[in-house]
């Protein structure tokens, strides 16, 4: 079985879970209000800040990575520009307790092997797939167009299917160990189930604050 699909096949329960949360159920109907989806940008900016920092050193370390990893899959910069067209300064972005405890996973992770760097990465630029689809839900909530909001969601265009599929088979054609296939496994598990825990925590602060 290639990297692909047993990060795609190990996962599945942890990535089923994370769909079915209400903030996302929320996003795909259409429905989400504005102060969550800010939010939810605030978590993710501080979550690719520090992930892209060390896929950035891994790349150093081990150059065969930064062709693997290219520098328009990064995100931090289209969190940054959302945030502001929001209003909010991606400086005054605090993280919830559920986005710290993974932020101290993904750094023992890393420190374990550097490679599970790739596992969460996996999650993060698989998840723009379906999230092109999200966007056009959500706009009409927001109030936004191509003025700008939407750039984490969407951020590759009508390139998305050809860039995932280009990432995919460098994934599988680097010839990556057992071990380090199963520190990918771990780590996209792991973040699966951040995500479904930040997501979780958040809508339930919004809830108690309306």
């Amino acid at each position: 079985m290639s990297l692909m699909a047993r990060l795609k096949e190990e996962t599945a329960a942890q990535h089923a879970h994370a769909e079915s949360r209400p903030l996302e159920q929320a996003m795909v109907g259409g429905q989400v209000a504005r102060e969550s989806y800010v939010e939810l940008l605030a978590q993710r900016y501080l979550i690719h800040r520090e992930l892209e920092e060390r896929v950035r050193g891994l790349r150093v370390a081990h150059p065969f990575i930064a062709a693997i990893v290219e520098d328009q899959l990064f995100q931090e910069s289209n969190l940054a520009a959302d945030l502001r067209f929001f209003g909010r300064e991606p400086e005054s972005c605090r993280p919830l307790p559920s986005t710290r405890r993974f932020l101290e996973d993904v750094r023992a992770a890393a420190d374990q092997n550097p490679m599970s760097l790739l596992g969460v990465y996996y999650v993060f630029e698989g998840s723009k797939n379906g999230a092109r689809f999200v966007a056009k839900r959500i706009a009409p909530a927001l109030g936004v167009g191509e003025a700008g909001g939407l750039r984490y969601l969407d951020p590759h265009g009508d390139e998305q299917r050809t860039l995932w599929r280009e990432f995919k088979a460098r994934m599988d054609n680097a010839g990556f160990s057992p071990t380090d296939q199963d520190a990918m496994v771990s780590a996209a598990k792991m973040t699966f189930d951040a995500v479904s825990a930040i997501d979780d925590e958040l809508h339930q602060r919004i809830a108690a604050s309306s």
